[in-house]
Protein backbone atom coordinates (compact mmCIF):
# COMPACT_ATOMS: atom_id res chain seq x y z
CA UNK A 1 0.00 0.00 0.00
CA UNK A 2 0.98 3.44 -0.77
CA UNK A 3 3.14 5.80 1.53
CA UNK A 4 -0.01 8.32 1.84
CA UNK A 5 -2.22 5.70 3.18
CA UNK A 6 0.23 4.42 5.64
CA UNK A 7 0.31 8.37 6.65
CA UNK A 8 -3.43 8.46 6.71
CA UNK A 9 -3.66 5.39 9.14
CA UNK A 10 -1.44 7.06 11.66
CA UNK A 11 -4.20 10.02 11.80
CA UNK A 12 -6.99 7.94 11.83
CA UNK A 13 -5.77 5.94 15.16
CA UNK A 14 -5.10 9.56 16.86
CA UNK A 15 -9.32 10.35 15.64
CA UNK A 16 -11.70 9.68 18.96
CA UNK A 17 -14.73 9.59 15.96
CA UNK A 18 -17.04 7.29 14.94
CA UNK A 19 -15.80 5.17 11.56
CA UNK A 20 -16.61 7.54 8.48
CA UNK A 21 -18.91 6.39 6.27
CA UNK A 22 -17.44 6.38 2.31
CA UNK A 23 -20.73 7.80 1.29
CA UNK A 24 -19.91 10.91 3.80
CA UNK A 25 -16.49 11.79 2.35
CA UNK A 26 -17.80 11.55 -1.42
CA UNK A 27 -20.26 14.67 -0.13
CA UNK A 28 -17.59 16.10 1.73
CA UNK A 29 -15.76 16.08 -1.63
CA UNK A 30 -19.07 17.60 -3.26
CA UNK A 31 -19.50 20.33 -0.67
CA UNK A 32 -18.13 20.39 2.92
CA UNK A 33 -21.07 22.30 4.18
CA UNK A 34 -23.59 19.39 2.81
CA UNK A 35 -21.32 16.78 4.65
CA UNK A 36 -20.97 18.40 7.74
CA UNK A 37 -25.33 19.44 7.56
CA UNK A 38 -25.67 15.16 7.24
CA UNK A 39 -22.78 14.09 8.82
CA UNK A 40 -22.49 16.51 11.98
CA UNK A 41 -25.64 18.08 11.93
CA UNK A 42 -27.94 15.01 11.31
CA UNK A 43 -29.87 17.19 8.71
CA UNK A 44 -31.89 15.03 5.91
CA UNK A 45 -34.17 16.17 3.15
CA UNK A 46 -35.85 14.01 0.22
CA UNK A 47 -36.20 15.36 -3.51
CA UNK A 48 -36.30 13.69 -6.68
CA UNK A 49 -32.59 12.69 -7.34
CA UNK A 50 -32.21 10.75 -3.81
CA UNK A 51 -35.85 9.04 -4.49
CA UNK A 52 -34.41 7.87 -7.91
CA UNK A 53 -31.06 7.01 -6.54
CA UNK A 54 -32.79 4.56 -4.26
CA UNK A 55 -34.79 3.09 -7.17
CA UNK A 56 -31.54 2.67 -8.97
CA UNK A 57 -29.96 0.80 -6.23
CA UNK A 58 -33.24 -1.90 -5.49
CA UNK A 59 -31.23 -4.94 -7.22
CA UNK A 60 -27.74 -4.08 -5.66
CA UNK A 61 -29.49 -3.13 -2.16
CA UNK A 62 -30.30 -6.95 -1.80
CA UNK A 63 -27.56 -8.84 -0.29
CA UNK A 64 -26.06 -11.71 -2.66
CA UNK A 65 -22.88 -14.08 -2.58
CA UNK A 66 -20.26 -14.61 -0.59
CA UNK A 67 -16.78 -12.21 0.25
CA UNK A 68 -14.33 -14.30 2.09
CA UNK A 69 -11.06 -12.64 3.13
CA UNK A 70 -8.44 -12.22 0.88
CA UNK A 71 -5.91 -14.53 1.78
CA UNK A 72 -8.50 -17.62 2.02
CA UNK A 73 -9.57 -17.42 -1.86
CA UNK A 74 -8.81 -19.39 -4.70
CA UNK A 75 -6.75 -18.26 -7.66
CA UNK A 76 -9.02 -19.33 -9.72
CA UNK A 77 -12.20 -18.82 -7.24
CA UNK A 78 -14.91 -15.92 -9.10
CA UNK A 79 -16.28 -13.33 -6.44
CA UNK A 80 -19.52 -12.24 -7.32
CA UNK A 81 -21.13 -10.37 -4.02
CA UNK A 82 -23.83 -7.35 -3.66
CA UNK A 83 -24.82 -5.29 -0.82
CA UNK A 84 -21.11 -5.92 1.02
CA UNK A 85 -20.43 -3.80 4.07
CA UNK A 86 -16.83 -3.45 5.09
CA UNK A 87 -15.22 -1.54 8.20
CA UNK A 88 -11.45 -0.92 9.25
CA UNK A 89 -10.50 0.63 12.59
CA UNK A 90 -7.22 1.52 11.46
CA UNK A 91 -8.30 3.68 8.32
CA UNK A 92 -11.17 4.58 10.34
CA UNK A 93 -13.48 3.98 7.55
CA UNK A 94 -16.79 1.82 6.99
CA UNK A 95 -18.46 1.60 3.65
CA UNK A 96 -21.12 -0.50 2.00
CA UNK A 97 -20.49 -1.57 -1.72
CA UNK A 98 -22.91 -2.59 -4.47
CA UNK A 99 -20.75 -5.02 -6.11
CA UNK A 100 -17.55 -6.80 -5.48
CA UNK A 101 -16.37 -8.97 -8.72
CA UNK A 102 -13.83 -10.37 -9.95
CA UNK A 103 -11.29 -13.84 -9.70
CA UNK A 104 -8.91 -15.40 -6.75
CA UNK A 105 -7.70 -11.93 -4.20
CA UNK A 106 -7.51 -9.60 -7.50
CA UNK A 107 -11.14 -7.46 -6.89
CA UNK A 108 -13.21 -4.63 -8.30
CA UNK A 109 -15.97 -2.64 -6.69
CA UNK A 110 -18.56 -1.71 -8.57
CA UNK A 111 -20.49 1.35 -7.44
CA UNK A 112 -23.84 2.15 -9.12
CA UNK A 113 -24.97 5.49 -10.12
CA UNK A 114 -28.25 6.96 -11.30
CA UNK A 115 -28.40 9.36 -14.98
CA UNK A 116 -25.88 8.90 -17.29
CA UNK A 117 -21.71 9.13 -17.36
CA UNK A 118 -20.84 12.30 -17.33
CA UNK A 119 -18.60 13.57 -20.70
CA UNK A 120 -15.48 14.43 -18.18
CA UNK A 121 -11.73 14.00 -19.13
CA UNK A 122 -11.17 11.36 -16.14
CA UNK A 123 -14.93 9.43 -17.07
CA UNK A 124 -16.48 10.46 -13.72
CA UNK A 125 -16.44 13.33 -11.34
CA UNK A 126 -14.10 13.30 -7.99
CA UNK A 127 -16.55 12.54 -5.70
CA UNK A 128 -17.57 9.61 -7.19
CA UNK A 129 -14.01 8.94 -7.92
CA UNK A 130 -13.21 9.23 -4.12
CA UNK A 131 -16.16 7.20 -2.73
CA UNK A 132 -14.93 3.79 -5.06
CA UNK A 133 -11.04 4.52 -4.14
CA UNK A 134 -12.21 4.81 -0.84
CA UNK A 135 -13.65 1.35 -1.04
CA UNK A 136 -10.90 -0.18 -2.83
CA UNK A 137 -8.67 0.83 0.32
CA UNK A 138 -11.19 -0.90 2.26
CA UNK A 139 -11.22 -4.30 -0.15
CA UNK A 140 -7.01 -4.04 0.47
CA UNK A 141 -7.40 -3.80 3.93
CA UNK A 142 -9.33 -7.18 4.13
CA UNK A 143 -6.31 -8.79 2.07
CA UNK A 144 -7.21 -7.95 -1.75
CA UNK A 145 -5.66 -6.82 -4.20
CA UNK A 146 -7.52 -4.03 -5.94
CA UNK A 147 -6.01 -1.52 -8.63
CA UNK A 148 -9.57 -0.04 -10.12
CA UNK A 149 -13.12 -0.03 -9.33
CA UNK A 150 -16.07 0.82 -11.94
CA UNK A 151 -19.16 3.35 -11.71
CA UNK A 152 -22.02 2.12 -13.12
CA UNK A 153 -24.37 4.63 -14.27
CA UNK A 154 -28.07 3.01 -14.67
CA UNK A 155 -30.08 5.35 -16.93
CA UNK A 156 -26.79 5.19 -20.17
CA UNK A 157 -26.17 1.56 -18.63
CA UNK A 158 -22.35 2.36 -18.96
CA UNK A 159 -19.46 1.49 -16.73
CA UNK A 160 -16.68 3.72 -16.56
CA UNK A 161 -13.30 2.17 -15.11
CA UNK A 162 -11.51 4.30 -12.48
CA UNK A 163 -7.80 3.62 -11.81
CA UNK A 164 -6.25 3.74 -7.99
CA UNK A 165 -3.38 5.32 -9.20
CA UNK A 166 -1.32 7.42 -6.83
CA UNK A 167 -2.52 10.92 -7.60
CA UNK A 168 -6.06 9.73 -6.34
CA UNK A 169 -5.19 8.04 -3.48
CA UNK A 170 -3.51 11.23 -2.32
CA UNK A 171 -6.86 12.91 -3.02
CA UNK A 172 -8.69 10.64 -1.02
CA UNK A 173 -6.80 10.70 1.93
CA UNK A 174 -7.39 14.51 1.48
CA UNK A 175 -10.81 14.34 1.58
CA UNK A 176 -10.53 11.75 4.40
CA UNK A 177 -9.03 14.09 7.06
CA UNK A 178 -10.40 17.46 5.98
CA UNK A 179 -13.97 15.93 6.71
CA UNK A 180 -12.41 14.64 10.02
CA UNK A 181 -10.88 18.14 11.04
CA UNK A 182 -14.32 19.65 9.45
CA UNK A 183 -16.34 16.95 11.84
CA UNK A 184 -13.89 17.99 15.42
CA UNK A 185 -13.95 21.36 14.59
CA UNK A 186 -17.59 22.02 15.31
CA UNK A 187 -17.82 24.65 13.15
CA UNK A 188 -20.10 24.89 9.63
CA UNK A 189 -18.24 25.74 6.64
CA UNK A 190 -19.34 28.52 4.78
CA UNK A 191 -22.10 27.61 1.68
CA UNK A 192 -20.64 27.59 -1.57
CA UNK A 193 -21.48 30.93 -3.66
CA UNK A 194 -23.08 30.93 -6.97
CA UNK A 195 -22.87 27.24 -7.39
CA UNK A 196 -24.67 25.22 -10.23
CA UNK A 197 -24.60 22.56 -7.46
CA UNK A 198 -26.97 23.60 -5.39
CA UNK A 199 -30.16 24.11 -7.16
CA UNK A 200 -29.92 20.11 -7.67
CA UNK A 201 -29.15 19.56 -3.24
CA UNK A 202 -31.69 18.16 -1.49
CA UNK A 203 -30.65 19.97 1.39
CA UNK A 204 -30.67 23.85 -0.23
CA UNK A 205 -33.67 24.63 1.85
CA UNK A 206 -31.42 23.79 4.93
CA UNK A 207 -28.40 25.13 3.93
CA UNK A 208 -29.96 28.15 2.12
CA UNK A 209 -26.91 29.28 0.75
CA UNK A 210 -27.51 32.33 -1.15
CA UNK A 211 -29.72 33.54 1.83
CA UNK A 212 -26.78 32.85 4.34
CA UNK A 213 -24.15 34.74 1.51
CA UNK A 214 -26.09 37.53 1.49
CA UNK A 215 -26.63 37.96 5.21
CA UNK A 216 -22.55 37.95 5.85
CA UNK A 217 -21.64 39.93 2.50
CA UNK A 218 -25.11 42.14 1.57
CA UNK A 219 -23.56 41.22 -1.78
CA UNK A 220 -25.66 39.69 -4.80
CA UNK A 221 -29.42 38.95 -3.80
CA UNK A 222 -30.26 35.43 -3.63
CA UNK A 223 -31.74 33.10 -6.29
CA UNK A 224 -35.47 32.41 -5.70
CA UNK A 225 -36.30 29.46 -4.15
CA UNK A 226 -39.50 27.27 -5.47
CA UNK A 227 -41.49 26.05 -2.17
CA UNK A 228 -42.83 22.99 -2.39
CA UNK A 229 -46.88 23.22 -1.41
CA UNK A 230 -47.42 21.01 1.49
CA UNK A 231 -51.27 19.10 0.96
CA UNK A 232 -51.16 17.39 4.44
CA UNK A 233 -54.02 18.46 6.60
CA UNK A 234 -54.58 17.66 10.55
CA UNK A 235 -57.04 14.39 11.20
CA UNK A 236 -59.21 14.60 14.00
CA UNK A 237 -61.11 11.82 15.53
CA UNK A 238 -63.43 12.76 18.33
CA UNK A 239 -65.91 9.76 18.06
CA UNK A 240 -66.15 8.09 21.49
CA UNK A 241 -64.67 4.12 21.49
CA UNK A 242 -63.48 4.88 18.07
CA UNK A 243 -59.84 3.41 16.52
CA UNK A 244 -57.25 4.28 14.25
CA UNK A 245 -55.46 1.82 12.79
CA UNK A 246 -53.02 1.58 9.76
CA UNK A 247 -53.38 -0.67 6.27
CA UNK A 248 -50.67 -0.17 4.03
CA UNK A 249 -49.99 3.52 3.23
CA UNK A 250 -53.71 4.43 4.75
CA UNK A 251 -55.14 5.08 8.13
CA UNK A 252 -58.29 3.60 9.04
CA UNK A 253 -61.25 5.26 11.58
CA UNK A 254 -63.55 2.38 13.00
CA UNK A 255 -66.22 3.28 15.41
CA UNK A 256 -67.97 0.39 16.53
CA UNK A 257 -65.85 -2.35 14.66
CA UNK A 258 -67.36 -0.42 11.70
CA UNK A 259 -65.10 1.45 9.02
CA UNK A 260 -66.29 5.04 8.70
CA UNK A 261 -62.92 6.82 7.40
CA UNK A 262 -59.59 6.23 5.26
CA UNK A 263 -56.84 8.26 4.45
CA UNK A 264 -53.75 8.70 2.92
CA UNK A 265 -50.56 8.97 5.36
CA UNK A 266 -49.22 11.32 2.92
CA UNK A 267 -52.29 13.72 3.24
CA UNK A 268 -52.28 13.89 7.35
CA UNK A 269 -49.61 16.38 8.59
CA UNK A 270 -50.85 15.28 12.03
CA UNK A 271 -53.47 13.25 14.60
CA UNK A 272 -55.68 15.02 16.81
CA UNK A 273 -57.27 12.43 19.14
CA UNK A 274 -60.18 13.57 21.03
CA UNK A 275 -60.95 11.50 24.39
CA UNK A 276 -61.20 7.57 24.58
CA UNK A 277 -59.87 7.16 21.24
CA UNK A 278 -57.62 3.44 20.39
CA UNK A 279 -54.32 3.76 18.02
CA UNK A 280 -52.56 0.79 17.23
CA UNK A 281 -49.39 -0.19 17.60
CA UNK A 282 -48.28 -0.41 14.86
CA UNK A 283 -50.08 2.64 13.84
CA UNK A 284 -47.86 4.81 16.44
CA UNK A 285 -44.74 3.60 14.79
CA UNK A 286 -45.41 4.65 11.24
CA UNK A 287 -46.49 7.96 12.45
CA UNK A 288 -43.65 8.31 14.38
CA UNK A 289 -41.43 7.19 11.94
CA UNK A 290 -42.79 9.79 9.86
CA UNK A 291 -42.70 12.75 12.11
CA UNK A 292 -46.20 12.71 12.24
CA UNK A 293 -47.10 13.79 15.77
CA UNK A 294 -49.96 12.44 17.69
CA UNK A 295 -51.91 15.33 19.71
CA UNK A 296 -54.04 13.69 22.65
CA UNK A 297 -56.96 15.59 24.41
CA UNK A 298 -59.73 15.07 26.49
CA UNK A 299 -63.03 14.54 25.34
CA UNK A 300 -63.78 18.59 25.87
CA UNK A 301 -60.77 19.49 23.94
CA UNK A 302 -58.39 20.35 26.68
CA UNK A 303 -54.87 19.11 25.85
CA UNK A 304 -52.82 16.76 27.32
CA UNK A 305 -49.86 15.61 25.78
CA UNK A 306 -47.95 14.56 22.33
CA UNK A 307 -46.79 11.63 20.82
CA UNK A 308 -43.87 12.15 18.37
CA UNK A 309 -40.69 10.55 17.04
CA UNK A 310 -37.40 11.07 18.25
CA UNK A 311 -37.24 14.64 16.24
CA UNK A 312 -34.65 16.69 15.08
CA UNK A 313 -31.18 15.18 15.34
CA UNK A 314 -29.49 18.32 14.96
CA UNK A 315 -28.11 18.91 18.21
CA UNK A 316 -26.56 22.27 17.68
CA UNK A 317 -29.60 24.06 17.18
CA UNK A 318 -30.62 22.75 20.10
CA UNK A 319 -27.71 24.02 22.51
CA UNK A 320 -28.17 27.28 20.06
CA UNK A 321 -31.59 27.80 21.36
CA UNK A 322 -31.03 26.90 25.20
CA UNK A 323 -27.92 29.04 25.25
CA UNK A 324 -29.90 31.75 23.20
CA UNK A 325 -32.90 31.50 26.27
CA UNK A 326 -30.52 33.50 28.81
CA UNK A 327 -30.35 36.30 26.83
CA UNK A 328 -32.67 38.94 27.19
CA UNK A 329 -31.62 40.60 24.24
CA UNK A 330 -31.29 38.32 22.00
CA UNK A 331 -35.11 37.05 22.67
CA UNK A 332 -36.63 40.59 22.50
CA UNK A 333 -35.36 41.01 18.92
CA UNK A 334 -36.48 37.31 18.31
CA UNK A 335 -39.46 38.24 19.53
CA UNK A 336 -39.65 41.40 17.87
CA UNK A 337 -39.56 39.75 14.17
CA UNK A 338 -42.31 37.65 15.51
CA UNK A 339 -44.74 40.15 16.86
CA UNK A 340 -43.92 42.46 13.75
CA UNK A 341 -44.36 39.85 10.94
CA UNK A 342 -48.01 38.85 13.26
CA UNK A 343 -48.75 43.01 13.39
CA UNK A 344 -48.01 43.11 9.51
CA UNK A 345 -49.99 39.75 8.44
CA UNK A 346 -52.78 41.32 9.97
CA UNK A 347 -53.08 44.36 7.81
CA UNK A 348 -52.35 42.52 4.71
CA UNK A 349 -55.39 40.22 5.81
CA UNK A 350 -57.95 42.78 6.45
CA UNK A 351 -56.98 44.99 3.17
CA UNK A 352 -57.07 41.12 1.42
CA UNK A 353 -60.34 39.80 2.60
CA UNK A 354 -62.52 42.98 3.35
CA UNK A 355 -65.78 42.83 1.85
CA UNK A 356 -66.87 46.95 1.97
CA UNK A 357 -65.15 49.63 0.74
CA UNK A 358 -60.92 49.92 1.19
CA UNK A 359 -59.34 49.96 4.67
CA UNK A 360 -59.34 53.62 5.96
CA UNK A 361 -56.04 55.79 5.97
CA UNK A 362 -56.53 55.89 10.40
CA UNK A 363 -56.70 52.00 10.58
CA UNK A 364 -53.83 51.72 8.35
CA UNK A 365 -51.60 54.40 9.98
CA UNK A 366 -52.47 52.29 13.51
CA UNK A 367 -50.68 49.45 11.98
CA UNK A 368 -47.91 51.23 11.01
CA UNK A 369 -47.82 53.18 14.70
CA UNK A 370 -47.77 50.01 16.08
CA UNK A 371 -45.12 48.19 13.95
CA UNK A 372 -43.03 51.70 15.26
CA UNK A 373 -43.95 50.77 18.78
CA UNK A 374 -42.73 47.24 18.52
CA UNK A 375 -39.55 48.54 17.15
CA UNK A 376 -38.74 50.48 19.97
CA UNK A 377 -39.61 48.29 22.29
CA UNK A 378 -36.93 47.75 25.04
CA UNK A 379 -38.38 45.13 27.39
CA UNK A 380 -41.04 42.26 26.76
CA UNK A 381 -43.75 44.26 28.33
CA UNK A 382 -43.61 47.35 25.91
CA UNK A 383 -43.42 44.70 23.05
CA UNK A 384 -46.79 42.81 24.30
CA UNK A 385 -48.26 46.17 24.98
CA UNK A 386 -47.65 46.97 21.03
CA UNK A 387 -49.22 43.42 19.90
CA UNK A 388 -51.69 44.16 22.26
CA UNK A 389 -53.13 47.08 20.41
CA UNK A 390 -53.10 45.75 17.38
CA UNK A 391 -54.69 42.68 17.73
CA UNK A 392 -57.53 44.80 19.26
CA UNK A 393 -57.33 46.70 16.04
CA UNK A 394 -57.69 44.10 14.08
CA UNK A 395 -60.49 42.44 15.89
CA UNK A 396 -62.03 45.30 15.67
CA UNK A 397 -62.33 45.67 11.75
CA UNK A 398 -62.77 41.83 11.82
CA UNK A 399 -66.36 41.75 10.80
CA UNK A 400 -65.26 43.54 8.00
CA UNK A 401 -63.93 40.14 6.15
CA UNK A 402 -67.50 38.31 6.74
CA UNK A 403 -69.56 37.54 3.88
CA UNK A 404 -73.76 38.38 4.35
CA UNK A 405 -75.61 35.30 5.62
CA UNK A 406 -78.34 34.21 4.01
CA UNK A 407 -80.76 36.95 5.10
CA UNK A 408 -78.65 39.52 3.76
CA UNK A 409 -76.99 40.67 6.96
CA UNK A 410 -73.69 40.36 7.93
CA UNK A 411 -72.74 38.15 10.45
CA UNK A 412 -72.29 39.56 14.28
CA UNK A 413 -68.56 39.99 15.38
CA UNK A 414 -68.55 42.17 18.68
CA UNK A 415 -65.57 42.54 19.51
CA UNK A 416 -64.39 45.32 21.89
CA UNK A 417 -61.97 44.22 24.27
CA UNK A 418 -60.35 41.09 25.42
CA UNK A 419 -62.52 39.77 28.36
CA UNK A 420 -62.86 36.55 30.92
CA UNK A 421 -63.48 34.07 33.62
CA UNK A 422 -66.41 34.44 32.47
CA UNK A 423 -66.40 36.18 29.14
CA UNK A 424 -69.04 39.02 28.57
CA UNK A 425 -69.56 38.18 24.57
CA UNK A 426 -69.55 35.21 22.18
CA UNK A 427 -66.67 36.28 20.47
CA UNK A 428 -64.70 36.50 24.12
CA UNK A 429 -66.48 33.00 25.02
CA UNK A 430 -64.79 31.71 21.61
CA UNK A 431 -61.17 32.68 22.29
CA UNK A 432 -60.26 30.72 25.44
CA UNK A 433 -61.14 27.60 23.28
CA UNK A 434 -59.27 27.96 20.44
CA UNK A 435 -56.06 28.53 22.28
CA UNK A 436 -56.75 25.54 24.54
CA UNK A 437 -56.91 23.09 21.01
CA UNK A 438 -54.63 24.89 18.83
Amino acid sequence: MSDVVEHHSAVARNVDMPLLPARMVNEYQYCPRLAYLEWVQGEWAESADTVEGRFSHRRVDKPAGDLPRGEDTEATERIHARSITLSSTRLGLIARMDLVEGEGNCVTPVDYKRGKRPHVARGAYDPERVQLCLQGMLLEEHGYVCNEGALYYVAGRERVTVEFDAELRALTVSAMEGMRSMAASGLSPPPLQDSPKCTRCSLVGICLPDEVNFLRRQAAPPRPLAVPRDEALPLYVQARGAKVSKKGETLEVFVEDEKVQTVRLIDVSQLALMGQVYVTSPTLHELMSREIPVSWHSYGGWFLGHTVGTGHKNVEIRTAQYRTSFDAQACLQIAKGLVIAKIQNQKTLLRRNRKSDSLSAEVLDGFQSDVRRALRATDMGELLGAEGQAAARYFGEFASMLSPGDDGHTLAFDFQTRNRRPPTDPVNAMLPMRTHCS
